[in-house]
């Protein structure tokens, strides 16, 4: 016969299991010491609009000498500034051809999105927009993702082991040509309740049984 006291010891075990993996606090994890170069970047494309003037409107990408190459304009650099300088320096450029020019630009990122998200694949995604932003542009998350575990990849080495879905791109590691990767829980997070509600059950039903001979 099963002593009756090593039952309860057993059973408070098993109860008390889920309550202190639920109250367990974490340890918050250190920022990634990663260097941020404001603006545009090589592998960006911008993306310039004129008021009626078409021809000269469209996309068009920065190349590893942070060179773009536009209609009328030629080679221009444009490493280092956000859409609003862009903007004023095209306006200024433009004014020799063009009649009191209205231009709109935006810088694009182009970033693959992996992982747990509904729609896998390479996004150009406005600089201005964040993490959350850009992952939602994937279809958004699956069910089993780990939002607080966001990854960023270059080259296929983790940069980044936690990018904050509030983080904006224009001020993130971030660049061209990167991929953001959304984790899997892990396999507790995904099977935790099944795991010790249902074994502590088990266990219940099994001391039950001896208890009872």
């Amino acid at each position: 016969m099963v002593d009756r006291r090593v039952l309860s010891v057993l059973l408070g075990v098993l109860w008390a299991a889920p309550l202190a993996a639920q109250h367990t606090p974490r340890p918050a994890a250190a920022p990634d010491p990663v260097a941020v170069t404001a603006g545009v970047r090589p592998g960006d494309v911008i993306r310039v609009w004129i008021w009626r003037e078409q021809d000269y409107s469209g996309e068009f990408p920065v190349d590893a000498r942070g060179t773009a190459v536009l209609p009328l304009l030629g080679e221009v650099h444009v490493p280092g500034k956000t859409a609003e300088q862009l903007s004023d320096t095209l306006h200024d450029a433009y004014r020799k051809y063009l009649k009191n020019p209205s231009i709109q630009v935006t810088v694009l990122r182009r970033v693959s999105v992996q992982g747990e998200v509904v729609k896998p694949g390479l996004y150009p995604a406005d600089a201005t927009i964040t993490v959350g932003d850009l992952v939602s542009l994937a279809g958004g998350v699956t069910q089993n993702a780990n939002r607080d575990k966001i990854r960023l990849l270059r080259d296929g080495k983790v940069i980044v082991s936690g990018l904050g879905p509030g983080t904006v791109l224009q001020r993130s590691p971030v660049q061209s040509g990167d991929e953001v990767y959304v984790p899997q829980k892990g396999w507790l997070a995904r099977n935790g309740s099944v795991f010790l509600y249902g074994g502590v059950s088990a266990a219940a039903a099994l001391a039950v049984h001896f208890i009872t001979q």
